[in-house]
């Protein structure tokens, strides 16, 4: 035995020792790219052993959060490495196990598969994928991976279910993941301070420092994103904990406070998407609880009418990005907000009437998503100049900010078929988790399909971009299969048995049977 231990500790120095020299003098050259891909390589070696004995959790984990791999090329949120990784893990362990499958839930997976056909086909087709980050002039092959990982993601949350005593624990795990947006912005606020949050939560997603020029003021307008996306958060979760209700019970004040006041952050974002998403949410929520039909219901319409009056009476004395959320109702606001608002709309809107006639020409072919580099650095040097461009950068990328059209021009009827189907199996499976689920977990699934149901309203009507926002879709209705252990059915009710009485005489007419 001491030899035994004597040579593993002897394999042990034998690793480590050079492993460390190494290290240490890529160190010396922290600028260097190389550096940072060999030190995330290592420290994914270490977690190894965690992902195989945790995959399924750290990937609810990690599916909603902020955070990038910076030392990867491309910048990939981190939800991409490690649903890959999950998904390679699920199947090592249904290789070595056949009694692992993964969990069926109707022609959601069936139509994902069809999904990702389109898309490859239309990369094919389209010039290919096109990785910049690889020395490739086309760009756009990181979308394509996108949706990719979305479809491999689904499958890896699927691939077993829930722990039945961990599953309140495993909703906040995928759920809190979103609140990490709000570090972005506590990195902007610190001015330098907290400048290391830069490594995994860069500043794209927070607004701190993106000031909105306008040309008709010589004021600013600020956004904080981050702020706006976690006060989002938290509400979702509060409603996934508690349920509407719960929230609005009076005997834990705590609760209505903190929803109120998680509601109120989200004005600071000045997004009106925001706002929007979460009044569809809320008003879903609603009806799948069935608040509207309790003693509740007067108290909440009392609150809500007296919420609106203040924010009538006082809207434009509020900050300019929380009256910049509210542009889209008849208020008095500031002009600088007013200003702001309305050029975000027109420019979209008229970037949609110069698409809209692009449809026939890929309706039975995509456009794909890839474009070249040298158009889009033309573009960026002479801007809406370049042979009547309308849209700009934003148009050229495949960013429509309109969700069906973001689906029908790069992937053409099929495409749409596709999503379609998707969204309807995905409904039939969240309906059945909602109607016939294990009442332990209601609230959760009641969270689910509102918000499933809002974000497809919401897609359709309001904003969205097909592929980043199907991670979104089957990250939900991966966690719902998973959290239901399946697609829930109704309980059958227990049939009385049947005992023949032989003191109760027989009707007339009848003959005596016996089985």
């Amino acid at each position: 035995m001491n030899n035994i231990a004597a040579i593993r500790t002897l394999i042990i120095y034998a690793v480590c020792i050079p492993l460390a020299l190494i290290l240490g003098y890529l160190i010396t050259d922290p600028l260097d790219r190389t550096t940072d891909t060999i030190f995330g390589v290592v420290l994914l070696l270490l977690l190894v052993p965690l992902l195989f004995r945790w995959y399924h959790a750290w990937l609810l984990a990690v599916w909603n959060m902020a955070a990038v791999i910076t030392f990867l090329p491309g910048l990939f949120p981190i939800w991409i490495p490690v649903g890959g990784l999950a998904f390679l893990i699920a199947m090592g362990h249904y290789a070595l196990n056949r009694d692992r499958k993964f969990i069926q839930a109707g022609s959601v997976g069936s139509s994902l598969v069809f999904l990702s056909v389109v898309t490859l086909v239309t990369a094919k087709f389209r010039g290919g994928l096109g990785f910049h980050a690889f020395g490739d002039e086309a760009v756009g092959g990181k979308r394509y991976l996108w949706i990719w990982m979305a479809v491999i993601g689904y499958f890896a949350l699927t691939s077993q279910a829930i722990p039945r005593q961990k599953r309140n624990f495993y909703a906040m795990l995928f759920l809190l993941g979103g609140m990490t947006s709000a570090l972005s912005t506590i990195a902007d606020m610190s001015r330098g301070a907290l400048g290391f949050l830069y490594l995994f939560f860069p500043s794209a997603s927070s607004q701190y420092s993106n000031v909105i020029g306008n040309p008709f003021a010589q004021e600013s307008l600020e956004r904080f994103g981050g702020f706006a996306l976690a006060g989002g958060t938290l509400a979702y979760v509060l409603i996934a904990r508690y349920g509407m209700e719960g929230i609005l019970n009076v005997r834990k004040l705590w609760r209505p406070v903190l929803f109120f006041l998680a509601l109120v952050s989200t004005l600071f974002g000045g997004y009106r998407s925001i706002i929007i998403l979460t009044g569809l949410t809320i008003v879903m929520v609603f009806c799948f609880e069935g608040v509207w039909r309790t003693r509740l219901m007067p108290i909440i319409a009392l609150g809500v009418i007296l919420a609106g009056g203040l924010v009538v009476s006082f809207s434009n004395q509020l900050p300019l990005s929380c009256q910049r959320c509210l542009a889209f109702l008849p208020l008095k606001i500031d002009p600088v907000a007013r200003l702001s608002a309305e050029g975000s709309s027109d420019w979209r809107l008229e970037m949609w009437r110069s698409l809209y006639p692009q449809i026939p020409q890929y309706l039975f072919l995509g456009k794909g998503l890839t474009f070249d580099a040298n158009d889009m650095a033309m573009n960026m040097t002479l801007g809406n100049q370049v042979e009547g461009d309308v849209g700009g950068q934003a148009a050229l990328a495949g960013d429509y900010h309109n969700g069906p059209l973001s689906l029908i021009i790069p992937f053409g009827i099929w495409g749409a078929i596709g999503f379609l189907w998707f969204l309807a199996a995905s409904l039939k499976v969240l309906w059945a988790n909602y109607k016939y689920g294990d009442p332990e977990v209601r609230t959760i699934n009641v969270w689910v399909i509102s918000y499933f149901v809002a974000r497809t309203i919401f897609f359709f009507a309001v904003f969205g971009g097909f592929y980043s926002d199907l991670m979104i879709f089957t990250g939900l209705i991966g966690f719902s299969v998973s959290l239901n252990g399946g697609v829930a059915k109704p309980a059958l009710a227990p049939q009385p048995a049947r005992a023949f009485n032989r003191f109760r005489p027989l009707p007339l007419g009848k003959p005596l049977t016996t089985s």
